[in-house]
């Protein structure tokens, strides 16, 4: 709650028409105008929260929720609706699902939203209309009426006007700006009398045509539902790294990586680009909870953490138990695929589930161990978070030789550049592909002369090194890496000199 008190600071505010400031006195007298419509906005302004992504992030079952909100909000391409207008769109959608396909929501929030509002309630702000007339203020939304309502409800402002974005809007609902909506609401004439207050430079053309158009600081933190949602990498994607990284690091190098490793054919290729990713994701759901433990334990003790500032916004981040969800999930899926695909029998599956849950045990031990040693002895420790990672599949499925040096020439490189860190050198000198690279070539060599010394390195059952199929995988794999560097310098570079 401090943290919230602080954002409710006594509002400054800013004519946006005449460019200048006003004075709270000067705002008192125009409020007060008995011939003046008052118009409000909502999110960040007399409530110090954002309505909808608070609905969002309280409906129930989460799981369920943050699939829907990944799906509708993140995977949609929205900024390429015209007119900046997309993300109301996007929302709308989001929140219309989430209703249809979970109806207990709405009244689950009409029970709670009221005391959400005392709780987010912009003080500051809410002061300058306590004694206007109801019958002159609206308040003016493109949130959700519904949710607006709830949070209303109980309050002095029960009985106040809404305009806001009902559950069965018209298509041009979402075409037009503020000053459509204020007009159906008080008039042309009742817009050009009005006082209008808002938070955001996104209701500038309501802003400028109202006789007052009056701009103030946000109340209240961003909020996002996505930071009290749980879905696997979103954490790792939004704070740890960026999300091309984690999307390239998770497709086309874990998983990548462990596919060729445990390969025999173009089939059991094909079969494995299913089932690995599966089982990944299951793993890294585990993983990730040390991530966000380790920058939680990082702002408490340590003396010069390295944290993005986003960290704090995600403190409430339910990771700890619904990873573990997730986690199980895709491994049954995983597990359930190997068997389908035939890389798998069924009467191995009681064994291989045992074990992945034990290696799921030991990966959360090893990581919790991990962020409470000295730095210094991380550096020790950090190859066997990624023994854990990688070969957590090896547990399954039997690896080829080719494949354990692919796998160890990453564990190597993802090492290196770990050690690089901790001595204070910059990580980002390294060519991390192109160690890996480099590691899985003088593995493979090693494997290659002992081939051609002693015979098959494996026994005869299609593993051996000389199988083509492993062997022309990796190498392709490993020159697209080591090709990768260079390639993206050309297409910045490009990308400069047209600019």
């Amino acid at each position: 709650m401090a943290e919230r008190t602080a954002e409710q600071l006594e509002p400054d505010f800013l004519d946006v028409r005449r460019r200048s400031p006003v004075t709270a006195d000067t705002v008192r007298r125009q409020i007060a105008d008995p011939d003046s419509p008052v118009l409000v906005d909502f999110d960040h302004t007399i409530f110090a929260c954002n309505s909808t992504e608070l609905f969002i992030s309280r409906c129930r079952p989460s799981l369920v929720v943050a699939v829907i909100d990944f799906l509708v909000r993140v995977c949609l391409p929205w900024r390429l609706v015209p007119g900046r207008r997309g993300y109301r769109v996007r929302d709308y959608l989001c929140v219309v699902l989430i209703v249809v396909l979970t109806p207990w929501n709405v009244p689950l929030w009409r029970r709670a939203a009221p005391a959400l509002f005392e709780r987010y309630r912009a003080t500051g702000v809410s002061a300058f209309f306590a004694d206007v007339d109801r019958s002159r203020l609206t308040i003016i939304s493109f949130g959700m009426a519904f949710v607006i309502r709830g949070l209303l409800r109980g309050s002095e402002h029960e009985s106040t006007a809404l305009l806001a974005t009902p559950l069965l809007p018209r298509p041009s609902w979402f075409t037009g700006g503020k000053t459509t909506t204020a007009v159906g609401g008080v008039g042309e004439g009742g817009v050009a009398r009005a006082v209008f207050v808002s938070d955001s430079l996104d209701d500038a053309d309501l802003l400028e045509v109202c006789r007052s158009g009056l701009l103030i600081r946000p109340q209240g933190p961003p909020m996002s539902a996505r930071e009290r949602l749980y879905l696997p990498l979103r954490y790792t994607a939004q704070v740890k790294y960026s999300r091309w990284y984690t999307l390239d690091q998770f497709l086309l190098v874990d998983a990548l990586v462990i596919a060729i490793a445990v390969t025999r054919d173009v089939t059991s290729l094909v079969h494995f680009a299913v089932i690995v990713p599966l089982l990944l994701l299951s793993v890294m759901s585990v993983y990730e909870i040390g991530y966000f433990e380790n920058d939680m334990h990082a702002a408490k003790f340590e003396e010069r953490p390295v944290l993005d500032p986003s960290v704090s916004r995600y403190r409430d981040y339910p990771i700890r138990v619904q990873a573990w969800i997730w986690s199980a999930a895709s491994a049954a899926a995983g597990l359930g695929a190997a068997v389908l695909l035939g890389e798998l029998d069924a009467d191995e599956l009681l064994r291989a589930g045992t074990s992945w849950a034990l290696l799921l045990v030991v990966l959360r031990a090893v990581f919790y161990l991990y962020n409470r040693m000295k730095t210094g002895a991380r550096v020790f420790v950090y190859p066997v978070l990624q023994v854990l990672k990688y070969g957590a599949v090896f547990l399954v499925f039997v690896p080829t030789a080719l494949g354990v040096a692919l796998v160890m020439g990453q564990i190597t490189a993802m090492w290196a550049t770990y050690v690089v860190y901790r001595l204070g050198g910059r990580k980002g000198a390294l060519d991390r592909d192109l160690f890996a690279v480099a590691a899985f070539l003088v593995g493979a060599g090693l494997l290659g002369m002992a081939s051609v010394t002693h015979g098959r390195v494996l026994e005869d059952d299609g593993r051996g090194l000389e199988n083509p199929v492993p062997l022309v995988a990796a190498l392709l794999w490993s020159l697209a890496r080591a090709g990768k560097a260079p390639v993206m310098r050309a297409v910045r570079a490009g990308l400069v000199s047209r600019s």
